[in-house]
């Protein structure tokens, strides 16, 4: 299931205030767990899930973080550019040694990481994004890692104007 296509799942569960309440909480929980083996996160999650493996461990990270931050999804803004901001107002270095631990995080480190990292940010991120490239973490050439270093450290629009004037 492509990311759009999950998140539009979890929205549908948002929309429903009750289940929600109770889903949130539980989804919030199992980020305690490593992803997929918490037993009461999983009718909300595997009726969507297409896949074994980290397939799978990444819909329920995404799930998980989804409500961590009350399926606040703002689209096009990736992780990497939430966590550039937040380095940007707060001007610590701690973000970036976060965010560099991050790209570096291997499958047993990625969802320590990521709770790490969501705690960092204000607002929303775009989900859909987040469980796409998650699906491509491992790639041999880390092109998802390149991508988000370009995001992070990157000169942003705004700034290529000024370069140009």
């Amino acid at each position: 299931m492509s990311g759009a296509a999950f998140l539009q799942q979890l929205e549908r569960l948002k929309a429903a205030e009750r289940a929600w309440t109770a889903a949130r909480a539980v989804l919030r929980r199992s980020l305690a767990f490593p992803p997929g083996t918490y037993p009461p996160a999983m009718p909300y999650v595997e009726p969507f899930v297409r896949g074994e493996g980290w397939v799978r461990e990444a819909h329920y990270l995404v799930a998980a973080l989804y409500a961590l931050k009350d399926g606040e999804h703002e689209e096009g803004r990736t992780l990497a550019r939430a966590l550039r901001e937040c380095m940007q107002e707060r001007g610590s270095a701690s973000v970036e040694r976060r965010f560099l631990a991050l790209l570096d995080a291997d499958h047993d480190q990625i969802a320590f990481r990521l709770r790490q990292t969501m705690g960092l940010v204000e607002g929303g991120v775009d989900f859909a994004r987040l469980l796409d490239d998650l699906l491509n973490w491992f790639h041999p050439e880390r092109k998802v890692q390149a991508r988000w270093a370009r995001e992070f450290y990157g000169v942003s629009p705004e700034e290529k104007e000024e370069v140009r004037a």
